[in-house]
């Protein structure tokens, strides 16, 4: 898809979250009869996984390898900052889309002491060992089915993180979870 395209279709899917937020905050909200599959619904609807599963695991292990390969301590530390400052992209411009904001202040938090000690990591192996720290699956990281139960908010920070790259959509995956 070119990157027109791209962008209209994060357009119309933010869009179609804001629209549909507001109109959440107009009517109480009704208890959801499968709240997890109806992430996991939207999360397909965008093309977006719903679950950290075996192709995702190894995406990130291949990426962990890639910091610790290196050439030296800054370069480690450039790759392993890239990922998370997208996704803490992916969270500020979810804001602008969200009543609940406070809901991602936990994530942004999680991710800026990630990013505080990955700046001391002396050497690749350091960095590394950093963002296997950050991205370690504890458990079954799947929507819906026992695993994970986004928010709405949350859904649209993940899809967000998507767009901007796969890591940081995956890592959202992990830190909401």
């Amino acid at each position: 898809m070119c990157k027109n395209g791209t962008v209209a279709l994060l357009g119309m899917t933010l869009m179609g979250f804001a629209f549909a937020g507001a109109g959440i905050a107009a009517v109480p909200p009704a208890e959801l009869s499968n709240p997890g599959g109806e992430a996991r619904r939207v999360l397909e609807a965008v093309g977006a996984p719903s679950c950290v599963c075996e192709e995702e695991r190894l995406e990130l292990a291949r990426y962990g390898e890639l910091i610790a390969a290196a050439e030296n301590a800054e370069q480690a530390r450039e790759r392993a900052l890239h990922p998370s400052r997208l996704a803490r992209k992916a969270l500020s411009v979810a804001r602008w889309f969200t009543p609940d904001r406070a809901q991602l202040e936990p994530a942004r938090q999680r991710l800026a002491d990630y990013e505080a000690r990955v700046a001391r990591a002396q050497t690749p192996a350091e960095a590394s060992h950093e963002f296997e720290g950050l991205v370690r699956v504890a458990g079954d990281v799947h929507v819906s089915g026992g695993g994970c139960h986004y928010t709405s908010t949350e859904v649209i920070a993940i899809i967000l993180g998507f767009f901007l790259f796969i890591i940081p959509g995956i890592i959202l995956l992990i830190v909401f979870c």
